[in-house]
């Protein structure tokens, strides 16, 4: 019988370390770019979100009595009625204590306009597309 040395070192050997390596890398390259696009869809449904809040608010300001100026009280732009609303209007009449506001930081509106369709606002619409052009 051969006398066999028993190795009495502790720890991992350089080959199960690459392994152990290589796998990690793999996993990597699967993960960050699935969590690239997920973190791109919350964007993209936080911006549709504010422009539905931004459009509801814009349609209960105006049955409120409210006059953005321009367009004979419905405003010109989208632009213009969300810096409106950014500020506060007021309604008129029983409203007039009433006071419509959107609190968005300017990033968060710029982003929210592009889902905001202002061809109809002549008649004091402003419509939530849900899709951006």
């Amino acid at each position: 019988m051969k006398n066999l040395k028993v190795s009495n070192k502790k720890g991992f050997s350089l080959v199960e370390l690459l392994v152990v390596i290589a796998v990690i890398g793999v996993i990597a390259a699967i993960a960050i770019p699935a969590m690239t696009n997920i973190f791109g869809n919350s964007r993209t449904a936080k911006s549709k979100r504010n422009a539905q809040n931004i459009a509801s608010v814009y349609s209960a300001a105006r049955a409120a009595g409210a006059s953005f100026i321009g367009n004979g009280g419905n405003g010109t732009t989208v632009s213009d009625i969300t810096s409106q609303l950014a500020s506060g209007i007021n309604g008129s009449g029983s409203f007039s204590t009433s006071k419509f506001q959107i609190s968005l930081a300017p990033t968060e509106i710029m982003e929210a306009t592009a889902f905001l369709d202002a061809a109809d606002i002549i008649n004091g619409v402003l419509k939530y597309t849900g899709t951006a052009p």
